[in-house]
């Protein structure tokens, strides 16, 4: 177990040994000179507030002609909201100075201007798919040589920024407006590109014919985007050329605003050739934070895995193995004894409690683990492309929706065996459909409407709402019948030992708090999150802070152990629960992974009041509701791996005894 885990963690954190960022998904596209470029705009965003607005909501120039930009499904449910932007650039032509509108800002204007520079709101601007930012790309190699590729650079340098620019800011003089822009666009020679032009057989087996464009003559890759977001006087910027440098724009009056304010809108664009190639063009935001913390948690987490292993394995090569060997000790021996775990050998396959909400959880749970595991492997291993707006989550979606099969069958399959009967497996097989995904769905609707209240590009709109639900009824359901119609045609499997008629009297009652199973089953759930602390609050911090997340071979890792820790550790419970002769183990064993979402939900919570920053009860809702989204899936999920395999643990110990 211990050499599988390693070697597969292993096979994962491999890419992040690589120099250069050439994303997958990802190709690079020439441009010649005088060729039209396209800039877009996504929703404005801001770290102290995970509600993101519209661009064209507040008052800037608008854009002439198609406004909107297809968008995937993913994206739709991560808030982006791309448009057209106003600005218009031709690739390698200067601007140095042009004039995009005159607006003048009304009473709602100011109060959204207000609030945008009040909750710290920043514009973000793409071009050929690359974001803008106020970082210099060729300061951030050179504080990559400075402090190395581990350094956290926003900890080094406090004017490190990533994403985009503010929409303005306040100082005595009141509230002002970002109202001039100068863009640099960093470009370089485009790199020659290999091409597979087939395959055919050679004397070596399968060869690969490949070609390589080295036709590159006056054809360039843009590199990097940046900013710098300027307040200036209209009257200071009429002044131009003579009395107005746009390169140092910061240094001029600002343009304050208020009721009545007619702000002039401009920009200016310069193109700047660079060292950068197209490769490590997005190498400043997929840098991956804290590297060497990652590493130290993911080693620590390794050896408490392997400690556990010898645990588990203890138990099962010394203690379970000597009480065997003791139990079938033959005639003229010692006289057997039945203590522990044996005496209840005839209750110990009795069917649990509400057995239908049980395989319900762990129908869901099978479901949603294997989509995770999936996801999280492409992701690891580089076949989903993180620079793909919305791709990730757009995969998740489908790939859960055609695993349906899965979870139905497996649901289905432990109603016949813990009943020991197929009626009622159609119930159960919807029962698995509705439960997760009506849970999840609920919580985004009642999101759409506070969201929709707000104005907010956050509440996913009504045609990607209702393609979700379509795919829920028409595409997921349907599947987990078809996986509950093969499990159903299954036999029930057979148990090693009979089930007594009349249930045994659990005689070892607790006498505190600290001897209760339950205790047991819910500090089992302490290691594993223990396992996952470091790397959750790099989680929150992208998802909430809006930051890109390239660490996938350390989540994949990391999740993986932790499964796995689930898994022991419900292992040790659920033996330790039999041990004090108490056959109820079933739910207990589900708890035993299942309580590890307790410690997530506890540590979300208190990520929210001491280390998010975010403002507002609008902001700390949307987090609750995504937090109790996350919870319910890592219960769901670690419960169902817990029970699948404390299931097998019971039959196997059962099976090696020879019970009357």
């Amino acid at each position: 177990m211990a050499a599988l885990v390693v070697g597969l963690c292993a096979a994962a954190l491999a890419p992040l040994g690589c120099e250069a960022y050439v994303v997958p998904g990802s190709f690079p596209r020439d441009y010649t000179l005088g060729q039209d470029l396209e800039v877009h705009v996504n929703a404005v965003y801001s770290n102290v507030t995970v509600v993101t607005y519209d661009y064209y909501s507040y008052p800037f120039c608008e854009h002439e002609g198609k406004a909107r930009v297809d968008e995937s499904l993913g994206e739709w449910f991560l808030g982006g909201r791309i448009r057209g932007a106003p600005f218009s650039f031709t690739f390698l032509k200067r601007e140095e100075y042009t004039q995009l509108c005159s607006r003048e800002i009304g009473k709602k204007g100011y109060s959204r201007l207000k609030n945008g520079v009040d909750k710290q709101y920043r514009v973000r601007l793409i071009l050929d798919n690359l974001p803008v930012t106020r970082l210099s790309v060729d300061k951030f190699f050179e504080m990559i040589k400075e402090y190395g590729k581990s350094a956290i650079l926003d900890t080094v340098d406090e004017s490190f920024s990533y994403i985009g620019y503010a929409i303005g800011g306040k100082d005595e003089g009141g509230y002002y407006v970002n109202n001039h822009l100068t863009f640099s666009v960093l470009y370089n020679d485009a790199e020659p590109q290999t091409m597979t032009k087939g395959f055919y057989m050679g004397e070596g087996g399968v060869n690969v014919e490949q070609t390589k464009d080295d036709d590159k003559t006056d054809k360039y890759n843009i590199v990097g985007f940046q900013v710098l977001p300027c307040s200036v006087e209209s009257d200071v910027a009429k002044l131009w050329p003579k009395g107005f440098d746009p390169q140092e724009c910061g240094s001029y009056k600002k343009q304050y605003v208020k009721p009545g304010t007619t702000v002039n809108y401009s920009y200016s664009v310069y193109f700047e050739k660079s060292e950068v190639t197209w490769s490590q063009r997005w190498e400043p935001f997929l840098h991956v934070r804290g590297k060497p913390m990652h590493w130290y948690s993911f080693l620590d987490s390794l050896l408490i895995i392997m400690l556990l292993a010898i645990l588990v394995a203890g138990i099962l090569m010394r203690t379970v193995r000597g009480d065997i060997a003791r139990y079938e000790q033959g005639p003229g021996e010692i006289e057997r004894e039945d203590t522990g775990w044996k005496l209840i050998s005839g209750d110990v396959f009795r069917v649990p409690p509400s057995p239908g909400s049980l395989v319900t959880y762990i129908g869901a749970g099978v479901q949603v683990s294997a989509c995770l595991f999936i996801s999280l492997a492409f992701m690891a291993f580089g076949l989903i492309s993180p620079v793909k707006r919305g791709a990730l989550m757009t995969w998740i979606l489908v790939t859960y929706f055609l695993l349906a099969v899965f979870g139905g069958y497996v649901g289905v399959k432990f109603h016949i065996d813990i009943t020991r009967s197929r009626d009622g497996w159609r119930l159960i097989a919807l029962r698995v459909s509705l439960f997760l995904g009506g849970i999840v769905i609920s919580i985004l609707t009642l999101l759409n409407i506070v969201l929709g209240a707000a104005k907010s590009t956050q509440g996913i709109p009504f045609l990607p709402m209702f393609l979700l639900f379509l795919m829920w009824v028409g595409l997921s359901i349907p599947l987990t019948f078809v996986g509950g119609y093969f499990a159903s045609k299954k036999e029930p499997v057979k148990y090693p030992v009979r089930t007594n008629q009349i249930p045994r009297e659990i005689v070892n009652k607790p006498t505190s708090v600290i001897a209760h199973p339950m205790f047991i089953v819910f500090l089992s759930g302490l290691l594993p999150f223990g396992v996952m602390y470091v790397d959750l609050y790099f989680i929150f911090s992208a998802m909430f802070e809006h930051l890109y997340y390239y660490a996938f071979g350390f989540l994949f890792g990391m999740t993986f152990i932790t499964a796995i820790a689930c898994i022991e550790m419900s292992i040790v419970s659920t033996y330790m629960i039999l041990c004090i002769e108490d056959y109820r183990w079933w739910w207990r064993s589900f708890y035993a992974g299942g309580s590890v979402a307790l410690y997530f939900a506890l540590y979300g919570l208190s990520y929210l009041i001491f280390d998010s920053g975010l403002e507002g009860s609008l902001s700390k809702f949307v987090f609750i509701c995504y937090l109790a989204i996350m919870s319910t899936i890592v219960y769901v999920s670690m419960g169902a791996l817990s029970f699948a395999v404390s299931y097998v643990f019971v039959r196997k110990i059962y099976g090696a005894i020879k019970a009357d």
